[in-house]
């Protein structure tokens, strides 16, 4: 018996043990499905037009419960990030001084910038001065994501999440909207007055959003994040980008709790009460 004990043991831990794990993936693969869903919810109320009233813009997350389910919504309108093929060096140096650079390093920073997306000198064919703090060779031509900024030197070791949280390249706006600045840039606004940064909100035309959905008891959580652009010709979107938060899981549980029927609307809080019963 001892023999037999000494193999059949170990498989059985062993096969209980992947049923935990199986177990897990199913939850997170639940979870993770519905985040999407609540996703698609936000990002539908966000283009048509009401998205202000029941979300802060700035990247300030906001939470609702449901049974023994939680869920965070982050959003960010992208009027309130700085665009870096449409900003001007002043408001390029402002966003670097928010990543924490100063004032000399961040000039050095918006100047290489502006060198990396100008493709006039490339028709002229003048020669370009190198920067140590810029790429290895320049574009010249515009920014496609900023994720393009960590080729710059100075950059490389800081997250993607983190220049995520300042620059853009969906805006296409010159300006900047300092009420939809999330704190990080708001704060390097506040110290930095410049003729690109605009109180009043216009029109956005892109977002960010990013949702999670947690069970209570549980550390399995489902997240999905996506940058979306609004339709010129109506309220649809469509998703340009995955989100750099969502694929980092850095989606914290907000402080407060609001109701998910103002947050999602009736129809999708009568299936989350379906889903947590």
């Amino acid at each position: 018996m001892l023999i037999v004990s000494a193999i059949v043991v170990p498989f059985a831990v062993t096969a209980k043990t992947r049923l935990m794990i199986a177990n897990s993936e199913v939850e997170q693969e639940r979870l993770a499905l519905l985040a999407e869903g609540l996703g698609n919810v936000v990002a539908s109320t966000l283009t048509g037009g009401s998205g202000g009233q029941k979300f802060p813009l700035d990247s300030t997350p906001t939470s609702c419960r449901s049974g023994e389910f939680s869920f965070t919504v982050r959003v960010q309108d992208h009027s309130g990030l700085i665009d870096l093929n449409a900003a001007d060096d002043s408001l390029l140096e402002l966003g670097f001084a928010a990543l924490g650079f100063g004032q000399q390093a961040s000039a050095e920073l918006a100047k290489a910038a502006i060198r990396f997306r100008d493709s006039a000198k490339l028709f002229a064919g003048l020669p370009w001065s190198r920067s140590a703090v810029g790429p290895p060779e320049d574009k010249q031509a515009p920014f496609e994501s900023v994720s393009e900024l960590q080729e710059f030197s100075a950059l490389a070791s800081i997250q993607l999440q983190t220049l995520n949280g300042v620059f853009t390249v969906n805006s296409k706006r010159g300006t900047i909207s300092a009420g939809r600045a999330p704190s990080r840039l708001r704060a390097a606004l506040a110290s930095g007055p410049s003729a690109s940064v605009v109180q009043t909100s216009a029109d956005a035309s892109a977002y960010t959003v990013d949702v999670a959905a947690r069970r209570d008891g549980s550390g399995i959580a489902g997240e999905t994040g996506f940058i979306i652009e609004k339709s010129p010709t109506g309220a649809a979107f469509s998703r340009v980008a995955r989100s750099p938060a969502a694929e980092a899981g850095a989606l914290p549980p907000a402080a407060g709790t609001a109701d998910c029927e103002m947050l999602f609307g009736t129809e999708a809080a009568q299936i989350l009460r379906g889903w947590s019963s």
